[in-house]
């Protein structure tokens, strides 16, 4: 025994071959590629793209991120300002949570989101007192007062109307608003009452009745908005300081640089050509607008440097050299955009369908095209660089240019890649980068009339053991709510007699059945077509099975989602939660798959699994264990899903947003990739995908442990179902268990859950029973994992 065991030591050691993070890690994988509100600090120009923030160095223009992974809040947001006295970031959530980043320490401050109040709790500006302690917060209820060093609120006002914007000038606390400006004096006032406040008014020489949406103190004066122009106070008099041009746009932001007093007017027509920046003086002057650098204008800032840096809702990054100088436009890594409506790895790269559908199935028009992540960086396939995109016409700008992809299927068979549009069939993508166009003209797939002359609404599409692609068609016009291509490229259409119409997703079991799901309430529920063993005969095809509520257990026909898991039972997520219908080579049968409703139980008390959530997606990992998405985060549940193993939500964990519309997983490193409302976000989970045999070499991370590491240890390679047993040299056991599909995970620790002291440990894999592949000896592996304490 003891030679055996010296043997083993002797074995190479096993080190972390092409795995950076651990379990556990989160990961971010946001755009990056517009700004929509923009501060600045000494150093840095610092952006919130609305999910994520990013610093830009003022000298190199390098950037970097700030994600949820590394201390956000969450949620959407809507302002950030950096306070230069404190050094500190103020990041402003749509909700009215306020992070405070102070040396790399985040405060959070939940109390106006909190708040008991019906009205609006939007915060809208931000400013800071002169002694650089108080933040001021303009607000839809009124205004609030925050102290920075204590993180508590001085008082807050609330005023019955929308505060735009507050300052602090002179003796005075001044706020814009619908009705005009007010002040109160800082001092010997009760602040908290409105009704103590004061409204310049025709007294102080501005109309009778105008709005003021913003309010800025630059170079001792005090300017604010009066419509669309701008009015500076001089004592109890104001005068008119800028005449704006008349146009369809309305005066967003006042904003005071080294030189100039920008004012951003933000157009209100739909073609955004009434945008301008005025960069004023303080000589009362008409002056020329800027360059034309912004799309949607937020806000801007000027830097020392005499940079004019936008704050946009386009998806651009863009500021001027300076009065007169050149736009530019800067970009940074990431998707271009945070939308996304299903993701799909297929093993080597992970893709995203930006496309959007609303709850009646009305798709966003967008020209987005598909997005890939692979070794580290993103691709974008769109029509301005391919054809295909572009329709029959090939031209941008087309009628049938290629929009909404809200799908990618992948086909491991044939190695082909299917984008499903909403808009115009679907394109396929070769392994050798060839993308070909299927529509009406050149497949079965049939048009849908009531979304437009020649518009196609595809929803998805999935492969078949044998290489077959079943593409789902919503409102086919005569009820093909499947087209099938084979191998060799032929179609057919399935479906016709089936009834129900407003396909959205689609799976193939692997007896060949075919599920499609439909959403909708009388137009609800799931199809089963069997093809008989002849996907391109329809003829020969048993009729399709309609499952409803009144046939099956479901508890509603609002289903939404669909995976089939290793064992071959079929997994539907609904509006009510989820179904799970095991029927075996028999779908067809109403008689003897109707489905089963999972249980969990909880406190004692038996429930239907998830029953109050919308499951928008469901994915399987390598231990068939299944991750479910909701409007309530993510879920991780056993095999059968009756134990809750993990729950991932905005509150506990770095989840983006509690919507997860897409969950997809890496058979091979087992990352968890969620699809949310504010992008998409991973998760190395602690199961891979198994395989019939033992990799010859096992991987082990971290290996060696080094001191004060005491996270989760993974070994990978293992064959399904593997037995793993941890011994010391002298052959004692420490511990032992079954693998995670193709991983197992160590804690470190022994069976009675003591840290394992500085030593070498020999890990023994060995077979065990599958359920998954032919039953058969898999082998054996071993390796060895260095502690050091």
């Amino acid at each position: 025994m003891l030679k055996q065991l010296l043997f083993f030591l002797f074995l190479p050691l096993t080190g972390i071959l092409g795995q950076v993070d651990s379990i556990g890690q989160w990961r971010s994988l946001q755009s990056f590629s517009q700004g929509q509100y923009v501060t600045q600090s000494e150093e840095s120009i610092i952006y919130t793209t609305g999910a994520a923030i990013f610093y830009l160095d003022k000298e190199d223009l390098s950037f970097t991120p700030l994600t949820r992974t590394d201390g956000l809040a969450g949620g959407r947001i809507n302002i950030v300002e950096y306070h230069q006295p404190t050094e500190t970031l103020v990041i402003i959530y749509e909700n009215s949570t306020i992070d405070l980043l102070h040396e790399g320490r985040f405060s959070t401050l939940p109390q106006i989101d909190n708040f008991n109040f019906s009205g609006d709790k939007r915060i809208y500006d931000v400013s800071f007192s002169d002694d650089g302690n108080t933040m001021y917060l303009a607000a839809g209820y009124g205004i609030s007062s925050l102290s920075l060093d204590e993180e508590i609120f001085n008082f807050t006002t609330f005023t019955g109307v929308q505060v735009s914007a507050a300052t602090e000038y002179g003796d005075h606390l001044y706020a814009a608003t619908p009705e005009g400006l007010y002040r109160v004096p800082r001092t010997g006032t009760n602040i908290n009452d409105f009704g103590s406040w004061e409204l310049l008014s025709t007294g102080f020489g501005l109309p009778g009745d105008y709005t003021a949406s913003t309010v800025e103190v630059w170079r001792d004066g005090l300017y604010f908005g009066v419509d669309n122009d701008v009015y500076r106070l001089d004592g109890d008099t104001t005068t008119l300081h800028f005449r704006a041009p008349v146009a369809q746009h309305r005066l967003a932001q006042l904003s005071g640089g080294p030189n100039f007093l920008l004012a951003g007017f933000r157009c209100t027509a739909t073609n955004c050509a009434d945008r301008a920046v005025y960069p004023l003086t303080e000589v009362a002057a008409d002056v020329s607008r800027l360059g034309d650098c912004a799309f949607q204008f937020n806000n801007a800032i000027e830097d020392e440097r005499g940079r004019i840096w936008f704050g946009d809702d386009a998806e651009i990054i863009s500021y001027l050299d300076g009065l007169g100088g050149n736009c530019n436009r800067l970009r940074y890594p990431g998707p271009p955009e945070d939308t996304n409506y299903r993701i799909l790895h297929d093993g080597t790269s992970l893709w995203v369908a930006p496309g959007r559908l609303d709850e009646n199935t009305s798709p966003s028009f967008d020209f987005d095209g598909v997005f890939r992540y692979v070794n580290g960086s993103w691709e974008v396939y769109r029509r301005n660089e391919i054809a295909a995109f572009r329709g029959a016409d090939g031209q941008v700008g087309g009628d049938d240019d290629f929009a909404t992809v809200i799908d990618v299927d992948y086909d491991p068979v044939n190695r082909i890649h299917y984008f499903s549009s909403f808009f115009e069939g679907v394109i396929a993508r070769d392994e050798a980068g060839t993308f070909t166009l299927f529509d009406e003209t050149n497949s079965t797939i049939e048009l849908a009339p009531d979304a437009g002359a020649g518009r196609i609404r595809a929803a998805g599409a999935a492969t078949d053991a044998a290489g077959f692609t079943y593409v789902a068609v919503s409102r086919a016009e005569n009820n093909g709510i499947v087209s099938v291509r084979s191998p060799e490229g032929d179609w057919a259409a399935l479906g016709q007699d089936c009834g129900l119409n407003i396909a959205i997703d689609i799976a193939v079991d692997a007896n060949g059945y075919v599920w499609v799901v439909h959403r909708g309430g009388a137009n609800g529920g799931l199809t089963v077509i069997d093809t008989n063993g002849t996907p391109l005969d329809p003829s020969d095809d048993p009729p399709c099975r309609t499952i409803t509520m009144a046939n099956s257990v479901l508890p509603t026909n609002q289903t939404r989602s669909i995976a089939i898991d290793q064992d071959g039972s079929i997994w539907v997520g609904t509006a009510e939660g989820v179904v799970v219908f095991n029927c075996n080579a028999s779908p067809s049968d109403p008689d003897g798959c109707t489905g089963v409703l999972p249980q969990t139980e909880a406190d004692g008390f038996g429930a239907y699994l998830l029953a109050n959530e919308e499951v928008r997606t469901i994915a399987v990992d390598g231990a068939n264990r299944k991750w479910l998405g909701t409007n309530s985060g993510a879920f991780l549940l056993s095999e059968t899903g009756n134990e809750e193993l993990l729950q991932f939500n905005r509150g506990n964990s770095p989840l983006l947003d509690n919507t997860v519309r897409s969950i997809t997983i890496d058979p091979e490193s087992g990352t968890v990739y969620f699809g949310t409302e504010l992008g998409v976000i991973s998760y190395l989970g602690d199961a891979t995908q198994a395989t019939a045999l033992f990799n010859e070499d096992l991987i082990v991370f971290p290996n060696p442990v080094e001191p004060g590491y005491f996270g989760p240890i993974a070994i990978d390679g293992l064959a399904v179902n593997a037995r793993v047993k941890i011994t010391d040299l002298s052959g004692k056991l420490v511990t032992d268990g079954l693998s995670n599909g193709g991983r197992y995970i160590w804690d470190g620790n022994d069976y009675n859950g003591r840290r394992v002291t500085t030593g070498v440990y020999l890990l023994f894999a060995s077979s065990g029973s599958s359920t998954n592949f032919e039953q058969q000896d898999s082998g054996s592996a071993v390796a060895k994992i260095v502690f050091i304490r």
